[in-house]
């Protein structure tokens, strides 16, 4: 059983490693494509035969690219870093997502934000004088490295919409010339 988890580790890891390479190649692409077309385009006689404003908005899809690949790189590192610093916290968590209180929910919701800019916060590492301040801590971060675990995957759907948004900008460049 542990084998068969480590490779499946191995290869989820594996598949990540693939899709991060592919994000930050998608990005250096985006930036060499605007840096090199505003030099070519500059030039009074490959104007004549371009649509500024079609070219415009590739550039904003491109810019757009830039913008959520930097940040799909960095929030990725910091939520598995957040989920390996508050993984070997003490967590206590119930059976369903119904049984939490608003409280806690909130709590989690404000920590796991902060995890994404401050992974290693000591919110919930305390040691704690009254039983009840404990049970609710644990509960909390249990619901922290659940709701970490989700924002993960949701930046791996976003990373479908940056390639979408990457596409398009290929089209309105390639479109933006009169032909």
């Amino acid at each position: 059983m542990n084998e068969d988890f480590n490779e499946f580790n191995k290869t989820l890891n594996y598949a990540r490693e693939i899709s991060r390479s592919a994000i930050y190649k998608i990005i250096i692409l985006s930036a060499s494509i605007v840096g090199f077309s505003v030099s070519l385009f500059s030039i009074p006689v490959m104007q004549s035969n371009l649509d500024l404003n079609i070219l415009r908005y590739s550039w904003y899809f491109f810019l757009a690219t830039i913008i959520i690949g930097f940040f799909i790189l960095i929030f990725e590192g910091r939520i598995k870093y957040a989920i390996a610093w508050k993984g070997f916290q003490p967590s206590n968590c119930p059976q369903t997502y119904k049984e939490y209180f608003f409280k806690e929910k909130l709590y989690a919701s404000l920590i796991v934000i902060l995890s994404l800019f401050y992974p290693a916060n000591l919110i919930s590492n305390k040691v704690y004088e009254k039983d009840e301040d404990r049970i609710f801590n644990e509960r909390v971060n249990g619901l922290v490295v659940n709701k970490l675990a989700w924002t993960a995957h949701i930046l791996i759907f976003i990373e479908n919409i940056l390639f979408i948004i990457f596409i398009w900008g290929l089209i309105f460049l390639i479109s933006s010339f009169n032909l």
